[in-house]
């Protein structure tokens, strides 16, 4: 089982990093997340999350992740996978 503390704000480029390494690491292991490719990074006191995600829910899912995890302003880059059966 995975324990992570909650930051409420990155002070260092090192929280930055570990903070980053953790929302990375839920979201990969997050169920539903599977076909999903998001990236993760902080900038300035914020985290940006990018890439592409498998359904709006998948997007929302992240979303949530990251802030309940960091509880900082999140940036939400992440687009939806159009279907290419379409």
């Amino acid at each position: 089982m995975l324990f992570l503390a909650n930051l409420s704000s990155l002070t260092t480029s090192s929280d930055s990093c570990a903070t980053c390494a953790a929302i990375r690491c839920l979201i990969a292991y997050a169920e539903g997340l599977e076909d999903s490719h998001i990236e993760v990074a902080a900038t300035e006191g914020t985290i940006v999350l990018s890439g592409i995600a498998s359904s709006d829910e998948a997007r929302a899912q992240a979303l949530d992740i990251a802030g309940e995890y960091a509880g900082i302003r999140i940036i939400n880059n992440i687009v939806i996978r159009a279907d290419r059966g379409s």
